[in-house]
């Protein structure tokens, strides 16, 4: 008898990515989990809260760094507005990281900070793939998004290695 082994399913961000959008839009996903599992943790859970802030402040530091080092540059000539506009939302996203990780898990105003936080990262999510994602795909076509796909997961790889 032929024993048949089930493949395990994995992610375009753990697997190789299969274009550039897809990967970063899998990386949101990620975060938007990660956002959906802190919500739901009770008021009580302050340390639970904090190990997972950590991971969401890690995912959302290694994003922002690929985007800017190898996708935002190339997309600038799709559109430079909304390029910009995302650099300055991840600004945002560093600059109330850092203020969270200075707030106790305890405080009352850490659950606010965050939820903030989350709701900047919504509109930037939302911004990127109903408007820049869809441009930047037009006019870089499937070649050119997976050889971007590659060098994001590369560098991503790369970040994930340091971190360990």
């Amino acid at each position: 008898m032929k024993k048949t082994t089930a493949k395990a399913k994995t992610s375009p961000v753990e697997n190789e990515a299969p274009d550039a959008i897809k990967f970063l839009e899998a990386q949101h996903r990620e975060v938007e989990d990660l956002f959906k599992k802190m919500e739901d943790l009770s008021d009580r859970a302050h340390r639970s809260r904090g190990v997972i802030f950590e991971e969401i402040a890690h995912k959302l530091s290694h994003h922002a760094k690929i985007e800017e080092l190898i996708f935002y540059p190339e997309g600038k000539e799709v559109d430079k507005d909304l390029t910009l506009e995302a650099y300055e939302e991840h600004d945002v996203v560093k600059q109330m990281i850092a203020k969270i990780k200075r707030t106790e898990t305890s405080d009352e105003t850490y659950m606010a900070k965050v939820t903030v936080l989350k709701e900047v990262v919504e509109h930037h999510v939302k911004e990127e793939e109903e408007e820049y994602f869809p441009k930047t795909r037009k006019e870089f076509g499937d070649e050119h998004l997976k050889e971007l796909g590659a060098k994001l997961k590369a560098k991503f790889d790369k970040l994930e290695a340091k971190q360990a």
